[in-house]
């Protein structure tokens, strides 16, 4: 009876591992503004993304000076000042700045706060307004007719729309609610399926648990991922849009497979610790009668 139990214990043990790595990546990555931007900060230095970045720049700056053959005519030049603003050092304090607002706002709606954008038909953007005014600023240098204050535009890159925003707000929802206890209980039910085993398989119980940890680690290593990009590839995506949602997505994936892997280390750790103390223990000599 007590093989049988610790054994349901190893086996629940093992399935709250693999739920708390990906629900406090959530809670601490995704959901995090802080986290989220440190670990997209980095993509102000990629071509992609700064073309991205650009070329909304470049129709949004044409589209508020004026339309039709001036606007036309002002394209090349706005173009070539919006791609020098994302090549130059101003640009990656501007995108982390857009980035930590664009995430607020999307948290914001994730978590049902939001009275902007309807559930049922949400979309996620990266605002442009933190961007605009440099550009301006820029084109007023070279004379061209920019107003003051045009910046306030409200102007974004649509990062996705999402049908399945409803069913996202549910999902961090269930996350906020039970992340932080999902290590605790994983913790709990290791120990406890220690305890239960018969004392002579202690070791050994814990041994096995550090194994399959780390092998359901390595699991989620591969399928995780794909998964994710999957799940992001399937999103309705503006032109411009596409290319930072996959960057993004990219560097979000990082930290996740940073904590996996540390996971994949524990558990090993864990295992391999477990098994040596169960070969030294069993060469010690019995103790004489």
């Amino acid at each position: 009876m007590r093989s049988f139990l610790s054994g349901v214990l190893v086996a629940l043990a093992v399935l709250a591992a693999v739920v708390t790595v990906p629900a406090r990546y959530v809670e601490g990555t995704l959901l995090d503004t802080d986290a989220y931007v440190a670990a997209t900060a980095p993509l102000a230095h990629e071509i992609t993304t700064q073309d991205a970045v650009a070329e909304a720049l470049t129709d949004t700056v044409v589209g508020q000076i004026d339309s039709g053959v001036l606007a036309g005519a002002l394209k090349p030049v706005v173009g070539e000042v919006a791609d020098a603003f994302v090549r130059s050092d101003s640009f990656p304090p501007a995108w982390e700045a857009a980035s930590r607002q664009g995430h607020a706002s999307t948290v914001a709606v994730l978590r049902d706060e939001s009275a902007v954008v309807d559930a049922a038909d949400g979309v996620v953007t990266l605002p442009l307004d933190p961007f605009l005014e440099s550009v301006g600023q820029a084109l007023r240098d070279r004379g061209l007719p920019v107003p003051e204050g045009f910046a306030s535009t409200g102007a974004d890159v649509v990062l996705y729309a999402s049908r399945d925003l409803a069913a996202a707000q549910s999902a961090v929802a269930l996350v906020d609610r039970w992340a932080p206890w999902t290590l605790p209980v994983t913790v709990l039910l290791a120990v406890l399926a220690v305890l239960a085993a018969r004392p002579g398989r202690r070791v050994r119980t814990a041994a096995v648990m550090g194994g399959l940890v780390a092998a359901a680690m390595l699991v989620l290593l591969v399928l995780l991922p794909e998964t994710v990009q999957a799940a992001f590839a399937r999103l309705d995506v503006g032109a411009s849009g596409r290319q930072v949602l996959d960057d993004t997505v990219d560097a979000l994936l990082v930290p996740l497979r940073t904590q996996l892997w540390w996971a994949v280390g524990v558990g090993a750790a864990v295992a391999v610790g477990s098994a040596v103390v169960g070969a030294v223990l069993r060469r010690r000599p019995a103790p004489a009668a």
